[in-house]
């Protein structure tokens, strides 16, 4: 084939492919502005309709009044006139607005203190919204209802101002944020108001560890009520001592009986202890010495003893010789696993269990705060609450004082551990 010939056809087939792009590129052109033409008129149909109903909401007034006019009446937009969806909406935005007033906090907290509606009062006054609430003396001291509201009302954004205590009443004083006035809550003892309500709650207190303690330490806590409950280390300088002083008073003693602890001979339980490799002729020889040295003490308590508490052989061997002398048994409970009340029973012992330490892990604030509402909660479930402390220094003379106090005035009655029985019966007799 002649050149000249050969380049036409290349010629022709470059324009048939620059023709066949050119047409690839209109159908894609085409295809863009169709879907873009759909996409759109719904878009415009719906932004239509908004703007008719808009348009329709607008013009709804004037149109409203014109047929109302005829009618001798006129009607404006109210709370009636809004949509369903719009008082939803609305009541929504309320109910949060509510949750986070000062006025729920405060209401919210009252009921957590288990007062009922009716008992508390509410004013206004020019600078103040006041809360009077009656607290039961019986469930509750006002410290612990002071601590409450102060915890509740700060975690909902409330700053404390200052507080007010006179006998009988304290005040709290309280601002929100945002909020202009100030918000005063009166707490005070109502015994009229709980009168049907209080029932008899009672607490047997023991203070362990006499023996070394003398001098004007020993007369501070002889100076405490004589309902409690005085246990006596066996062997030690002040014990014979201790023990004739409280006779006097009238108070009850117990022998503070040393036993091997969990980490002996590393944790020392003191001179005499008693231990599980012990047989029972050895046991009932150290028991009976204790009980000789210091006859007037009516029964008996360990000293640590979180191992020997747990070993049955031993328990019963000491038993056996309490039962022989007639003598009751404080189960200390310095171990969660202590079999010592159940061996007791078993052997037809007066017994007791304790219920808590009153000053462990320490005497702060704190701890004497959630003892307090440990022993308010254990009064719920059990006619009497049993409680340990200890006599080592004048701090912890002075946290006990403190302690019984509150107690007081939360409604308990100090009871010797020797008449807990006495308070245990029925009511209806």
């Amino acid at each position: 084939m002649p050149k000249s010939h050969k380049k036409k056809l290349r010629k022709i087939k470059r324009r048939r492919k620059n023709n066949n792009l050119g047409v690839f590129i209109l159908v894609g052109f085409l295809a863009c502005f169709i879907i873009f033409v759909i996409i759109r008129e719904p878009i415009n149909e719906q932004v239509g309709k908004k703007t008719d109903t808009v348009d329709q909401k607008q013009d709804m007034p004037s149109r409203s009044k014109k047929r109302n006019k005829k009618e001798g009446k006129i009607l404006t937009h109210d709370k009636k006139s809004t949509s369903v969806s719009d008082r939803k909406a609305l009541g929504t935005n309320q109910i949060r607005e509510e949750k986070n007033t000062p006025e729920v906090a405060i209401v919210n907290t009252i009921g957590k203190l288990g007062i009922p509606k009716s008992y508390y009062r509410k004013r206004n006054t020019e600078e103040y919204t006041i809360y009077n609430v009656p607290i039961d003396k019986s469930i509750m001291d006002l410290v612990y209802a002071n601590m409450i509201f102060k915890g509740e009302l700060e975690s909902n954004g409330a700053k404390f101002i200052k507080g007010t205590d006179n006998p009988g009443k304290q005040t709290l004083l309280f601002n929100f944020p945002n909020v202009p006035k100030q918000y005063q809550i009166n707490i005070y003892y109502d015994s009229e108001l709980y009168k049907n309500k209080q029932t008899r709650r009672t607490i047997t207190l023991v203070v362990d560890d006499f023996g070394p303690v003398g001098g004007d330490l020993l007369e501070g806590f002889l100076a405490l009520d004589k309902e409690i409950c005085f246990a006596i280390l066996p062997d030690e300088t002040y014990s014979v001592l201790t023990m004739e002083k409280a006779k006097e008073q009238g108070r009850t003693t117990i022998i503070h009986i040393p036993m091997e602890p969990i980490g002996y001979p590393e944790v020392n339980p003191g001179k005499n202890a008693i231990l599980v490799q012990y047989e029972d002729r050895q046991i009932d020889k150290v028991l009976s010495h204790f009980i000789e040295q210091l006859p007037y003490c009516e029964g008996v308590n360990n000293h640590m003893g979180s191992l020997a508490t747990t070993d049955e052989e031993v328990m019963s061997a000491v038993m056996a010789t309490l039962k022989k002398h007639n003598k009751f048994f404080l189960d200390s409970r310095t171990t969660n696993i202590s079999i010592a009340y159940a061996i007791a029973q078993k052997y037809h012992i007066k017994s007791y269990r304790n219920d808590l330490f009153l000053d462990s892990p320490n005497i702060s604030q704190s701890t004497m705060d959630a003892k307090l509402n440990q022993i308010i909660e254990l009064s719920n479930n059990n006619k009497n609450v049993i409680a340990i402390s200890h006599c080592h220094n004048f701090e912890k003379l002075q946290y006990l004082k403190r302690i019984i106090n509150r107690l007081k005035a939360a409604g308990f009655t100090l009871v010797p551990i020797t008449e807990i029985d006495k308070y245990n019966v029925p009511e209806i007799l």
